[in-house]
């Protein structure tokens, strides 16, 4: 009996540890640099869950989102005529969020009552609303925000 003992600890001691480790349950583990993120449907936190939907691309279409694209129709870069000074710009939703102040070479200033901020020209769309910008109002304030905190 002391010689199967110490037979099996012998053999046990060459096997190497990571033969005896079974693998985690759920699937493949993550790769190295990813972010590890709760099941967003046991979260209580809308942002976590609003972001998984958005990438997963399982966000519900609602239809009073579908009526504000469908009656700001489809977008397209802006012409150059297009850019001129006092004309509105638009958040992607509609919103007015500043008027153009300056057309230069390198960009456009536009004015805000929070302040000025000058855009590249080419980050204008247009749709059926006029001049657009491919961001919301509260994203757009931010920007303007800091562009004037930093001057």
């Amino acid at each position: 009996m002391r010689k199967l003992l110490v037979l099996s600890a012998v053999v046990t001691g060459f096997y190497p540890a990571n033969a005896l480790a079974q693998a985690v349950s759920g699937g493949q583990a993550p790769q190295a640099g990813t972010e590890i993120r709760a099941n967003p449907y046991n979260s209580t936190n809308a942002v976590d869950q609003y972001l998984d939907r958005k990438q997963t691309n399982n966000l519900p279409d609602e239809p009073q989102v579908r009526a504000v694209g469908e009656k700001l129709g489809p977008a397209r870069p802006a012409k150059a005529a297009e850019l001129t000074l006092g004309a509105t710009v638009n958040d992607k939703s509609g919103v007015a969020i500043a008027k153009i102040d300056q057309v230069d070479a390198d960009g456009v200033i536009v004015s805000t009552p929070a302040g000025k901020v000058k855009i590249p020209t080419e980050a204008f769309g247009h749709n059926n609303r006029g001049l657009l910008l491919d961001m919301t109002k509260s994203d757009f304030d931010k920007i303007v925000a800091k562009a004037n905190a930093s001057s």
